[in-house]
């Protein structure tokens, strides 16, 4: 019952003021993914899919850090269309550790941008329902992961922005915050398409001309 009494508090707390203790303790000592995903306590999927976007925004990390949030979004993603009410994530994902440079950097970085999404997010209620809505951010979320993990470069940030707005849709139950996160999500989809199109294209006119 002793742990139960902190769980209870920082569910209580803003975003921005969990997060930031959060980092405040990944300062002083080593800090994995697994300890974040114990303090969320119900806030589960939302404030993971927030929090493991921050880096995608931050272009002073190092290179390879969407194929560690990629694959963890796809498991959300999985999770989330199977009903699961709690988010899940595997031992190699639960035991990377936050780098001092990652910690530093969302600080002084992630941190701002929670705090004015917070002034601007509201409950709104869903509209079509929480098990649908749950199962729409779902197929959102996989793709969104999907293309973090693709090699096309300069695609990180918008799947990201897009993730962290359904995860702070799924926090508030805010139908708006929910829109533009999807919107973002087409718009991240339809870019790949094309990118994908252009790429496929110069291919096939370069072995045309090589043949």
């Amino acid at each position: 019952m002793q742990d139960a009494a902190p769980q209870e508090n920082e569910e209580r707390v803003s975003l921005s003021v969990l997060i930031e203790s959060m980092l405040s303790d990944a300062t002083t000592r080593p800090y994995s993914i697994g300890e974040i995903i114990e303090r969320t306590g119900e806030r589960g999927f939302g404030l993971l899919m927030l929090l493991l976007g921050l880096p995608m925004l931050i272009p002073l990390l190092p290179p390879g850090s969407s194929t560690i949030v990629g694959p963890i979004y796809t498991i959300f993603a999985v999770q989330m269309l199977t009903g699961a009410r709690t988010p899940w994530v595997p031992a190699r994902f639960r035991n990377r550790q936050l780098s001092p440079e990652t910690v530093q950097a969302l600080r002084r970085r992630g941190i701002p941008l929670i705090r004015a999404a917070e002034r601007l997010s509201r409950p709104r209620g869903f509209w079509l329902g929480e098990r649908l809505t749950l199962r729409i951010v779902g197929v959102v979320v996989f793709l969104m992961g999907i293309i973090l993990l693709s090699p096309l470069p300069f695609l990180n940030t918008l799947p990201a922005v897009s993730v962290m707005l359904l995860g702070m849709a799924l926090i508030n139950r805010d139908s708006i915050f929910m829109l533009a996160g999807i919107a973002l999500g087409g718009i991240a989809v339809g870019l790949v398409g094309f990118s994908a199109g252009v790429i496929v294209t110069l291919i096939t006119r370069l072995l045309s001309r090589l043949s």
